[in-house]
C-alpha cells in the first residue's frame, strides 16, 4: 500500500485520509493535522509560534510529496490518476488552553480545563487547503460535571487572520508561486480556528466518589449522627452522603475509620439498618464543554482548488466520527495536544 494517498479512494480513516502515514497522532513534533494537500502535493505546515491554526501568520511549508493535481479531480496527477477532489474534514478538537504541554499526545494527558469568561478555541481540520470565511460557526454543548443537565449552548466563530495571506491555490500552479490575498476576510488554511467565550458562571452537581454499604450489625438509631459504613475511602469533611431511601446528599462534618458523621440538622426520624446502599459524593462546580458533532459547521468554507463548498458534517463523508483527543496548539517544536472535552471551573 502506498505511504500516502492520491485519490478519493484513499480517503479513509484506516488509510489516514490519504495523509502521509509517517505522521502519527502520537508524535510530539509532527502532527497529521498540520499536513494537507494543495497544488504542490502533500504539504506539512511548520508554525513559528504557538498559534497552530489559520490565525497564524508565522509558518513555512515543507513539501513532503510533490504530486501535481493532488487536490483536484480534473487534473491528472504525476502517477496517472485523479486527485482527492474537494476538501473533507478529518479531525476536530478543542485547542489545549495552555498551548505549552510537552507531553505524549496519544496518552491524552493535555490540559482539559479552562477558567470562566475567557476565550477558547475549537480547531476543525481538513485534508486540503480551504478558504474559511469569517463568521462560520460551530456549536458547543454544555453539561454539568456528571455529563448531565444540559444547559445553554455556546457558539464558536471563525475570525479573520487580519493579515495578508498566501496560498498555493488553483491559479498558483500557473505561475509557480503562491497567490497573495490581502483582503480575504477569513482564514486560508487546512486548520480553521473557531473562537468562543467560556461561561461566566458554572453548573453544580454532586459527583460520586465511591459506593459502599451500611455496616452489618450496626443499626443507626433515630436522630443519630454517626453512620457506620464498610468503607470511607476517598471521603473527607465536606463530602456528601446518600443512603438509599433514607438520606440524600447530606453534608459530612467528620470522618472516622468505620463511620462518617452528619450534622444534627440532617438526622431523620427512622432507623438506618445494615446493608443499605451508600453513595459518597462531592459537590462540584464545573461546566463541561463538548463539540456538537451533529450540527457540523455553519458558514462558508470552500475548497482551495475548485472553490466548491466543503462538506460541513462532522460525522464525515468517510463514515467515522472526527472527534480527536490529539493535535492541539502546542509550542514551537511540539504540536501539543487537543482534547475532546473541556472543563470550565
Amino acid at each position: 500500500m502506498a505511504l500516502w494517498g492520491i485519490s478519493t479512494t484513499t480517503e479513509t480513516a484506516e488509510n489516514n485520509y490519504g495523509i502521509p502515514k509517517h505522521l502519527s497522532e502520537n508524535d510530539r513534533n509532527n502532527s497529521p493535522w498540520n499536513c494537507f494537500a494543495d497544488v504542490r502535493g502533500w504539504v506539512y505546515r511548520r508554525y513559528g509560534t504557538n498559534e497552530y491554526s489559520g490565525l497564524s501568520s508565522s509558518y513555512y511549508d515543507e513539501v513532503l510529496v510533490p504530486i501535481a493535481g493532488l487536490n483536484s479531480t480534473t487534473a491528472v496527477s504525476d502517477v496517472g490518476g485523479t486527485g482527492i477532489g474537494t476538501a473533507g474534514p478529518v479531525a476536530i478538537f478543542f485547542e489545549d488552553p495552555n498551548r505549552s504541554s510537552r507531553i505524549s499526545l496519544g496518552a491524552g494527558n493535555g490540559t482539559a480545563g479552562i477558567v470562566t469568561n475567557t476565550t477558547g478555541y475549537v480547531h476543525v481540520v481538513f485534508n486540503e487547503l480551504v478558504f474559511a470565511g469569517a463568521g462560520a460557526t460551530v456549536r458547543i454543548r454544555t453539561f454539568d460535571a456528571n455529563d448531565a443537565n444540559e444547559s445553554t449552548a455556546i457558539v464558536g466563530t471563525a475570525a479573520s487572520s487580519g493579515s495578508t495571506q498566501y496560498a498555493w491555490s488553483s491559479t498558483a500552479a500557473l505561475h509557480g508561486s503562491p497567490d497573495v490575498f490581502e483582503n480575504f476576510n477569513g482564514q486560508i488554511t487546512n486548520r480553521v480556528s473557531f473562537a468562543f467565550t467560556t461561561p461566566s458562571t458554572v453548573l453544580t452537581a454532586n459527583v460520586a466518589i465511591s459506593t459502599t454499604l451500611t455496616t452489618t450489625g450496626q443499626t443507626v438509631a433515630i436522630g443519630a449522627t454517626n453512620i457506620f459504613v464498610n468503607s470511607v475511602t476517598g471521603v473527607s469533611i465536606g463530602s456528601s452522603l446518600t443512603v438509599a431511601g433514607k438520606l440524600t446528599n447530606v453534608p459530612i462534618v467528620a470522618v472516622g475509620t468505620t463511620s462518617v458523621q452528619i450534622g444534627t440538622a440532617n438526622t431523620i426520624a427512622t432507623t438506618i439498618t445494615a446493608g443499605l446502599g451508600v453513595t459518597f459524593s462531592t459537590r462540584t462546580n464545573a461546566t463541561k464543554l463538548k463539540i456538537d458533532l451533529s450540527r457540523g459547521f455553519v458558514g462558508v468554507i470552500t475548497d482551495g482548488s475548485n472553490g466548491v463548498g466543503v462538506i460541513s458534517s462532522f460525522t464525515s463523508q468517510f463514515g467515522d466520527v472526527l472527534l480527536r483527543n490529539v493535535g492541539g496548539a502546542g509550542t514551537t517544536g511540539s504540536v501539543g495536544i487537543g482534547t475532546t472535552t473541556l472543563t470550565v471551573a
